[in-house]
């Protein structure tokens, strides 16, 4: 009897673990062709970036300003930054900056705790605009 409670207990366990796995990550399409794309993993939203460090920095800094977000905290280290806002509803957006080559550098973004896609890919769309790219937002899938 405790053998089979404890084998249901286990494979209602291991069903659990895995929808909690695969519901905390999505690829989140950034063009109309699908060729580029960001990955949003428990609410953070990580994508890659074709300027190094200092320039990511220096776009995500100013998408703040352009988006009227208040700068509270803007760190810098040789290859990589963090910059902390809030928006105008107090929502904490902190955004991790590491640069992989002089050419590119990998970008997170979170908001608050349990993080928010939406917001999260507007502020990627103005640092992308920022860094000279498009800028321009995909219909979500």
């Amino acid at each position: 009897m405790r053998a089979n409670f404890f084998s249901r207990f286990m494979i209602v366990s291991g069903v659990c673990a895995t929808a909690a796995f695969f519901n905390g990550c999505s690829s989140v399409p950034l063009d109309e062709s699908g060729q580029m794309q960001a990955v949003y993993v428990s609410g953070e939203f990580l994508m890659l970036v074709n300027a190094d460090a200092r320039a990511a920095s220096k776009a995500t800094s100013e998408a703040f300003r352009q988006l009227g977000y208040f700068e509270i905290k803007n760190q810098q280290q040789n290859y990589a930054a963090l910059l902390v806002g809030r928006t105008p509803k107090d929502a904490k957006v902190t955004v991790r900056i590491k640069e992989i080559n002089s050419r590119q550098s990998d970008l997170t973004i979170r908001v608050n705790v349990a993080g928010d896609k939406a917001l999260s890919r507007q502020i990627f769309y103005q640092i992308e605009k920022n860094l000279g790219g498009s800028g321009a937002p995909v219909n979500a899938r």
